[in-house]
């Protein structure tokens, strides 16, 4: 016959998705995922990256805070595990079906009427499991919304970071447009300032050739003037230039 797997004791939100056991020493993530702290150790060991093992979200920290609410549900829980495993009354042999609520401690029919337990208040284990049972329920749904309202807000603060990077890109994008724009300006205005000296350069070329042109006696009086006037042009500021064009007209004027 085909084996049967007994159901697990408590909700299923009390064992660790590694080990499948109840926690021990229960610790979340970021992505609010909990596991037990050791199985957590042994699994990011040698990984070179620490994510979660079930999300594989990448963890923001090497040492995730205790989970003290899951802890506190585990524990209670293994309590109640072992009031409703619990044998029998080894005094008496008896089952154990009472809880007794002054001695925090399980009894059966028989310790209730003994001078131990005279005038304490009780109440049945069935009874007491039901209750936890409902608590179990109460926090596990708790658990999950706030696991889901952790992940939403994540979602939503992931999406803000992803906002302000695009923000910033634009932003960015537009000082760069706006910087090339502004040198290709500048550079069309230096353009036009060339054309333009480079025009009054060419009119004192012609000028000057015209005058070096009129008398061959007149050549050594109008070549001083023809210096001072290139050395005026605002382009002849480099003397190898200026005695290059000074060559240039002498070439002229002796052809």
């Amino acid at each position: 016959s085909d084996d049967v797997i007994a159901p697990l004791p408590g909700p299923i939100e009390l064992y660790c998705p590694i080990c499948c056991e109840l926690f021990r020493d229960p610790v979340v993530l970021t992505c609010s995922h909990s596991f037990c702290k050791v199985c957590l150790e042994n699994w990011w060991e040698d990984k070179p990256l620490k994510t979660c093992p079930v999300c594989k979200r990448r963890s923001s920290r090497d040492n995730p805070p205790k989970n003290l609410v899951l802890k506190n549900l585990v524990e209670t829980c293994r309590a109640n595990i072992s009031i409703s495993t619990a044998a029998e009354c080894s005094l008496h042999s008896e089952k154990l079906r009472l809880l007794c609520l002054d001695h925090q401690e399980l009894i059966c029919l028989v310790c209730r009427d003994s001078r131990t337990h005279k005038d304490h208040r009780f109440r049945p284990i069935e009874e007491v499991l039901d209750e936890s049972r409902a608590q179990f329920d109460e926090a596990a749904a708790h658990i999950s919304l706030q696991t889901k309202q952790t992940q939403t807000q994540i979602r939503a603060e992931f999406e803000k970071l992803h906002q302000f990077l695009r923000d910033e890109e634009e932003s960015r994008m537009k000082a760069l447009r706006e910087e090339e724009e502004q040198k290709i300006q500048n550079m069309k205005d230096k353009m036009a300032a060339l054309s333009k000296d480079m025009e009054a350069l060419s009119k004192t070329i012609s000028e000057t050739e015209e005058q070096l042109r009129a008398a061959d006696a007149s050549f050594l009086l109008q070549y001083k003037t023809a210096e001072e006037r290139l050395q005026r042009c605002p382009l002849v500021e480099d003397l190898s230039v200026f005695y290059s064009i000074m060559f240039l007209f002498v070439a002229v004027f002796c052809s």
